[in-house]
C-alpha cells in the first residue's frame, strides 16, 4: 500500500511538471508571417527543384522558430527577397542532373530579407538583412538539424540569425 501511495505521489508530480512545462510554452508562440517576392529572380533556388517545396520548407522552419522564440503577443514578418541554396547544381553530369555539390568555397548559402517585429500595430525592430553562412561546411559545425533534410544548411544559417536578432525581445 505504501508502494502505491508513494507511486501516485509520483504520478501527481509528473503530472505537475507537465502542466508547468505545458504553461511554460505558452509563454511562447509568436506568430511569423513570410512573404516571398520576386521568386522568378532569386540568384538560386535550384534547376530541377521545386521553388514551392523550398519555400514551404523554409517558412515551415520560420514559423517553428517564431512559436518557440517569441513571445506570444509578438509577430515577425519575413519578406524574404533572394534566396541562393548551398552548393551548385551540376547540371552537365547526366547521372545526377540534380546533385547539388558543395565544396565550401563561394557557394555558400545566402537569403536576403526584410523583417518587422511588432507587438499589435507597434514597431518594435525593423530592417533587412542578407543572411549567410559562409563557413557552412567548416568541421566542427553543430549537426542539430536532420543531415538528411536538403535545406540543413539554410535552416541552420535561419537558426543562428534568428536567436542573434530576436533574442531576449519582449
Amino acid at each position: 500500500m505504501k508502494q502505491l501511495q508513494i507511486t501516485l505521489q509520483g504520478l501527481m508530480a509528473t503530472w505537475a511538471g507537465a502542466c508547468m512545462l505545458i504553461g511554460a510554452g505558452a509563454a511562447h508562440a509568436g506568430t511569423v508571417e513570410v512573404a516571398y517576392t520576386g521568386a522568378d529572380q532569386y540568384t538560386d533556388v535550384g534547376r530541377g527543384r521545386d521553388r514551392e517545396q523550398v519555400e514551404w520548407a523554409l517558412t515551415q522552419h520560420l514559423q517553428k522558430l517564431g512559436a518557440t522564440g517569441l513571445p506570444a503577443d509578438l509577430t515577425l514578418k519575413i519578406e524574404v527577397t533572394d534566396i541562393d541554396l548551398a552548393g551548385e547544381v551540376r547540371p552537365w553530369h547526366h547521372a545526377w542532373p540534380n546533385v547539388r555539390v558543395m565544396r565550401g568555397t563561394t557557394d555558400w548559402p545566402r537569403i536576403t530579407l526584410r523583417f518587422t517585429l511588432q507587438r499589435g500595430a507597434e514597431v518594435i525592430d525593423q530592417g533587412e538583412a542578407q543572411v549567410a553562412d559562409m563557413a557552412y561546411l567548416a568541421a566542427g559545425r553543430s549537426l542539430s538539424i536532420d543531415s538528411g533534410d536538403g535545406l540543413f544548411h539554410e535552416k541552420r544559417m535561419l537558426s543562428a540569425w534568428f536567436a542573434k536578432r530576436f533574442a531576449g525581445k519582449a
